[in-house]
């Protein structure tokens, strides 16, 4: 629900309640709830139970007429500007999420939920009959009507709004002031939803075809509207000139409101030219028919490789004549494209969704809704029903229309510093068989590179957990450096050597079994512990147990080529799923899952046994892992067991054949039995590491090796949205800023966000409170990344256009996404629908989401609210704004100055060493000059696979084109193909010939 006609809620100047209002949110909607929802759905509602879990959360449990349930959840979060309230609709499991906004006065928040439960209850019955979402809306102001005559989720929220107020306008509890105000509210609404004509009854034209559809859409609309809201509309849907006078002045006061207030959100919105077409459309601006997308994805693909090999060309005839290329520069993809600026050079090895076998993204296009907003996809048409999972396929169209908007380069890149202390980027391209070049492309990065290259890498089985816990080989040799650098400063023979040995051998691949080993007899071994508190005593013991486990882990990797996997291995294709017809995959979250799936899948004759503890809870509430469940777990020849055990590191015995396999024990859950597990293949999906993204741990090492410093901050818009973290590298007097986004910025370095500060974990749990398990997402999935990118898109072009506050670097969590205390007593008790709505007041010029706002706030507040509102409590801070973070915002990287003539390109040849960190690129004078520099100006936009498509999505709006001052990019060709789909096709001739 929007609030793009209440022009505080547009503005962000929604009052700013201490946290503790977010408390009272919930609990006025435990007291209220019930209300609303009899209001709203009427003899269509059996009953309406609310009770709150095990964690203190408060939920309802709705059953209809039919006698089916729903599990309803509030919550009152941050939302972005002008939302005042969303839905996660999961059909799956029937579990909804209503997210109110944390800055919605309480005397708003009734008439706000009345609308949430409307337009769930419509996702839910659609989805119960297998149909998708009707798209257009009809209840809209004017004569135009929708081409399908049915009502839309939207509009349902209206009529649940309109329900709502009708039943206000009769409830004994409320003076009849109160009545009078829900009355004035209710027929201003009928403006908005077109069931009253606008025009002059002079104006018979207008007048007539206005007067028609609105009797259409009250026609249309009286399925749901209540017996109240029908009675009203014998009165009040009608011309201003045929209302009674009391009624007409209320109206004309309202149509003043909404003029003032349309000016308002103009002036803050701004008018934005849309230029870029809707990913997953043809040429006709309609959405790719479900039978068509594994073609078009196929041929997307080949398109994306003509790109790929054109902006190499570029690069490479750029390199070639003197000129080195300075651009803004994207490592990564994926979700992440959403924020996908034309401008950039995007680098992404079209990895991971572009690999995966699956069959899908694991959530439904019901609980993807969220990407017609976000990405400007269409997630209902790349489905049969709106309970399905989104095909693998349509999500490869998606990313390369999107990566193909601009420059794109197929392969990886890492950050380096040049001679000269710039930031470059080292790129790798790769050709369709996946095998990058030997020969790097080099680019000077122009502003604050981005990158987002995904989840981070798999841990391996045996890593120390809790508190003291060391989750990879990396870590525990970076801590035992950081120990052995203590007694290097404490003058302890051999530590300098042994620190400069380990560095050595962890950036050339030595196997964790020499590491350990050189460890084990090293005459420091007993010095690394002397001196040592309980707790940093255990956390360096746990280096060794988990340099242990690698070693064992590399050598069943040895031992059994292409059978002892990690889980990345399986989702992104780089296996033989019938190396072994039995697998054990170690790890029962969501990867090991899905894991599970593709090897269930692609091996008609493999069975899987699932190793780790209780699934999370999220998995029940996804598509995926049901459905394994019904089909893998039952029948005459069950192919997939669930066994419970605490995983250890990997164990292998010589099976009979001859071979090396692999076993564990775990227990049956449901009886208890115990067995063990004897398989040919193991799979460890037990979750991620935090380290650096690869594309920085060069740099990283650079840096460090120059005496430079690393610090990094989590980053979050104006409206305290996450959109990823930034990392500063300190080094010879200069600042690079490096962006972190997508999945990979939901994990975040340890090196660099130690354990005991527990950001980390404060991060987790606002993922975790934005969206819950119930909603069958997570903040590092595919939906949610779309959003946060494009939300950072949307900000990154703000602070570029000037704004100070547009992104906002903080050293934690923002105390809004902390969860109010939930140990006091619950004020929430189990309730039975009535008919007469809670006792909350609603003033009669309150704003709302739907009808126009007066532009100040009302005198008239509940007791309740008052004592909420910021200054009226001395104890109780008001919410703070943005704060001076412990990282002072850097200027902008000054690039080199260009001398008076361009030297030749670096030899590929030449590799950089760790002594000197020298760089095989060009020092300062062979950056390029303005008359060498002459007629590359920047690109053109590529051929649009689609015409534009009306519409005002943040991934569109948020892209900032601005090229005024910037370097010169390598050119295109002039003559550039178009992308699939753009021109019909000569008779006889395929697209392929």
């Amino acid at each position: 629900m929007d609030g793009w006609t209440d022009p505080r809620a547009a503005m962000g100047t929604l009052p700013q309640y201490p946290h503790a209002h977010q408390d009272e949110l919930v609990s006025a909607a435990g007291r209220g709830m019930a209300s609303v929802a009899a209001a709203v759905l009427g003899d269509r509602l059996n009953s309406f139970d609310a009770d709150r879990n095990s964690d203190g959360r408060q939920y309802f449990v709705m059953k209809d007429s039919q006698g089916e349930s729903a599990t309803v959840w509030v919550d009152a979060v941050p939302l972005v500007r002008g939302t005042l309230a969303d839905t996660a609709t999961n059909t799956t499991s029937q579990h909804y999420v209503i997210r109110v906004s944390d800055r919605l006065p309480t005397r708003m928040l009734h008439r706000v939920l009345a609308h949430e439960l409307g337009e769930l209850m419509a996702v839910r019955e659609r989805a119960a009959s297998g149909l998708a979402p009707v798209r257009e809306d009809l209840l809209r102001e004017g004569a135009q009507l929708s081409v399908q005559r049915e009502l839309s989720a939207p509009d349902r929220g209206r009529i649940g709004e309109l329900n709502w107020l009708a039943a206000r306008t009769t409830a004994p509890d409320l003076t009849a002031e109160q009545q009078l105000a829900a009355r004035a509210e209710f027929s201003a609404l009928l403006d908005t939803c077109g069931i009253r004509p606008t025009a002059e009854m002079g104006d018979e034209e207008a007048f007539g075809a206005q007067d028609r559809a609105a009797r259409i859409r009250q026609n249309v609309s009286a399925r749901v509207l209540s017996a109240g809201s029908r009675r009203l509309l014998t009165t009040l849907a009608h011309p201003i000139e045929a209302l009674p006078p009391a009624d007409a002045t209320a109206l004309r006061a309202a149509r003043d409101a909404a003029v003032r207030a349309e000016r308002q959100v103009e002036a803050f919105i701004g008018r934005r030219e849309i230029t870029m077409p809707m990913p997953g459309y043809d040429q006709n601006g309609l959405p790719l028919p479900r039978d068509q997308l594994e073609p078009a994805a196929e041929r997307w693909a080949q398109y994306r490789e003509q790109v790929s090999e054109r902006t190499v060309g570029a690069l490479e005839g750029q390199l070639a004549a003197g000129q080195f290329p300075l651009r803004k520069v994207v490592i990564g993809g994926g979700a992440s494209l959403t924020g996908r600026d034309p401008e950039a050079l995007l680098v992404d090895a079209a990895g991971r969704w572009h690999l995966d076998p699956g069959n899908g993204i694991v959530q439904s296009a019901d609980q993807d809704r969220d990407l017609a907003q976000w990405m400007g996809v269409d997630p209902y048409a790349a489905v049969e029903d709106p309970r399905h999972r989104v095909s693998i396929h349509a999500v490869r169209v998606w990313e390369d229309q999107l990566a193909t908007q601009g420059d794109v380069v197929n392969g990886r890149a890492r950050l380096r510093l040049g001679l000269g202390g710039e930031l470059l980027a080292e790129i790798r391209p790769s050709g369709p068989d996946g095998q990058e070049s030997d020969t790097p492309l080099w680019v000077a990065c122009d502003g604050t590179p981005s990158i987002a290259t995904g989840l981070t890498p798999d841990a391996v089985p045996g890593m120390p957990r809790g508190a003291t816990g060391v989750e990879s080989r990396s870590e525990a040799v970076r801590l035992i450096g950081d120990r052995l650098r203590e007694l290097e400063g404490q003058a302890v023979p051999g530590a300098r050597e042994l620190r400069a040995w380990l560095t050595l051998a962890e950036r050339g691949g030595a196997d964790a079994r020499t590491v350990l080993g050189a460890l084990e007899s090293s005459a420091l071994k007993d010095a690394l512990m002397d001196g040592l508190d309980e707790e940093t005593g255990a956390r360096l013991d746990n280096c060794f147990t988990a340099l242990d486990s690698t070693g064992k882990w590399e050598t069943a990797r040895e031992a059994a080529p292409g059978r002892a996997l990690l889980g990345d291995e399986v989702a992104e294709n780089r296996f033989d799923p019938r190396a072994a017809q039995h697998w054990i995959i170690a790890g029962s979250g969501g990867t090991g899952v899905a894991n599970a799936e593709i090897i269930l899948r692609e091996n008609p004759d493999a069975y899987v046994t699932i190793i780790g503890n209780a699934p999370p809870d999220a998995l029940r509430h996804q598509v995926q892992y049901p459905e394994m469940l019904e089909r893998y777990t039952t029948g005459e020849n069950p192919r997939l067991t669930i066994g419970r055990t605490e995983v250890g590191a990997v164990e292998t015995y010589q099976h009979e054949n001859g071979e090396t396999w692999f076993q564990a024990d775990y227990v049956i859950e449901a009886t208890g039995e115990r067995r063990t597990a004897r398989a040919g293949g193991y799979v460890c999906s037990l979750g991620r590491t935090n380290p650096l993204p690869p594309a920085l741990q060069v740099l990283a090492d650079e840096v460090r090796d120059r005496g430079g410093e690393i610090s990094g901050d989590l980053q979050f818009d104006r409206d305290d949205q996450y959109i990823g973290y930034g990392l500063t590298f300190t080094v010879d007097g200069r600042e690079h800023r490096v962006d972190v986004d997508g999945a990979a910025s939901w994990q975040l370095p340890r090196e660099i966000f130690a354990p005991k500060t527990r950001v980390q974990a404060a991060l987790n749990e606002m993922g975790q409170r934005g969206l819950p398990s119930e909603t069958g997402n997570a903040a590092p999935g595919f939906s949610p990344i779309a959003r946060q990118s494009a939300l950072r898109a949307r900000a990154v072009a703000e602070a570029a256009a000037g704004d100070p506050d547009a992104v906002r670097r903080l050293p934690t969590v923002p105390e809004r996404w902390q969860r109010p205390d939930l140990t006091r007593p619950s004020t929430v008790t189990s309730t039975a629908p009535a008919p007469a709505p809670a006792p909350v007041a609603m003033a009669a010029t309150a704003p709302t989401a739907v009808t126009p706002a007066v532009e100040t706030e009302t005198e008239t507040e509940t007791e309740t609210e008052a004592a909420a509102a910021p200054g009226t409590q001395a104890d109780t801070p008001a919410e703070p704004t943005a704060q001076p973070t412990a990282h002072p915002t850097p200027e902008p990287t000054a690039q080199p100055e260009p001398e008076a003539s361009a030297q030749p390109a670096p030899e590929a040849s030449a590799q950089p060493t760790p002594e000197a960190s020298a760089q095989p690129t060009p020092e300062a004078s062979a950056q390029p000059t303005p008359e060498a520099s002459a007629g590359h100006g920047a690109p053109a936009a590529p051929a649009a696979p689609a015409p534009g498509i009306s519409g005002s999505h943040l991934w569109q709006m948020g892209v900032h084109r601005g090229g005024a001052g910037r370097p010169n990019a390598p050119d295109r060709q002039e003559q550039q193909p178009p992308p699939p789909g753009h021109e019909p096709h000569e008779p006889g001739v395929g697209l392929d010939d």
